[in-house]
């Protein structure tokens, strides 16, 4: 009988590695209640059109009762409506923003999906806008729109639209380790003026958005970020394995590896490989770090256990952000998960997020 839980992940797998081009049958043919469950895990996964893309390229017999694919068929139409709605959007926002004497470019999202078989199937979030200037230029601007704005270190809400959530970044990303984020840091500032100026086309509009060599380490590092706090979805690793997919020469290579060490990504980047290989079949050419079995193992389990953005993590409260008792202990009880596999970030948590706390006070 195949009814049990690791059966259903790897038949999870196997349909999303159908769904981007690596298979067009599954090891068996699934019974409707497990095409229920396959239902449930895409959306909880937030891969319901990768999913649908795999159910095309299965042989009738495989395919889920008509009912499911319906509901499955209803929800990709609503994915593709909102990314074409999100495409104008981006190209809009990104005008307007220029216009007002801010470069910029789409962090994530839309730019990431151009690099899919079919960028209309990714499921859409917000929009993440990167602006030129710096914190205290875009701050000054934001705030004379939204004086009540509350600002974090690398983004603040900037709530304008009601049918998209917009963030403005000044930084792109960040880390809680004080010596390697001034180090990213250092890279994204050296990187800015090229991300600003690579243009992308949709049939809804252009804009501009990173090029792969900055998306290869900045998608990592959004990544493990999210480890230390929201938790991780099969989505945003999906993007990385799109990202990964290109060839580069072995003087690039040599130049990543550096680049990932000086950043205290190294680790986490072997975890990845692991886990791109065991979920996407991603091939041997397109490795860079050797993949680590045991962390990437780790990093699994934690990836399956999240959801998008840890909705379904049970193992966490549920909290606004701030200094509550909740949130104090969510952070501690995730830093001890991670402290034996990411010491040099994990340790300085408690820091950063005291320093955070009064930050955004002074803000």
């Amino acid at each position: 009988m195949h009814n049990c839980k690791a059966d259903i992940t790897e038949l999870f797998f196997a349909l999303i590695r159908c769904g981007i081009g690596k298979g067009k049958t599954l090891s068996y043919s699934p019974t409707p209640t497990q095409w229920e469950e396959l239902f449930d895990i895409s959306k909880k996964q937030t891969l319901a059109g990768i999913a649908f893309a795999g159910i095309e390229r299965l042989p009738a017999e495989q395919r889920p009762p008509k009912e499911i694919i319906f509901q499955w068929y209803t929800l990709c139409e609503s994915i593709k409506r909102k990314n074409i709605e999100l495409n104008k959007k981006a190209a809009l926002i990104s005008q307007k923003f220029k216009s007002e004497g801010f470069c910029n470019c789409i962090l994530k999202g839309q730019g990431i999906a151009q690099l899919c078989p079919n960028p209309l199937l990714r499921t859409p979030g917000d929009i993440d806008i990167w602006l030129d200037g710096g914190e205290k230029k875009v701050l000054e601007y934001v705030k004379k729109i939204f004086p009540n704005c509350s600002p974090t270190y690398h983004h603040v809400d900037f709530p304008v639209s009601k049918e998209v959530d917009i963030e403005i970044h000044y930084r792109p990303s960040w880390m809680y380790n004080p010596f390697t984020n001034k180090r990213i840091q250092n890279f994204y500032s050296e990187q800015a003026n090229s991300q600003f100026c690579n243009v992308i086309t949709t049939s809804e509009g252009t804009f501009t958005a990173p090029d792969t060599a900055f998306n290869s380490v900045y998608i990592l590092h959004h990544i493990y970020r999210h480890l230390f706090s929201e938790g991780i979805g099969i989505r945003q690793v999906l993007d990385y394995y799109f990202v990964m997919r290109q060839e580069i020469t072995e003087d690039e290579k040599r130049m990543h590896i550096k680049k990932l060490k000086k950043f205290g990504l190294y680790k986490f980047a072997s975890a990845m490989s692991y886990v791109l290989q065991r979920i996407f079949a991603l091939e041997d050419k397109y490795i860079i770090i050797a993949p680590d079995k045991k962390e990437g193992e780790f990093l699994l389990n934690e990836i399956m256990a999240a959801g998008n953005f840890g909705m379904y993590d049970t193992r966490y409260t549920a909290t606004t952000h701030g200094l509550n008792t909740a949130h104090i202990r969510n952070i501690l009880k995730r830093s001890l998960n991670l402290l034996s596999h990411y010491p040099a970030e994990t340790v300085w948590t408690p820091a950063f997020k005291i320093w955070h706390y009064f930050w955004r006070l002074s803000r």
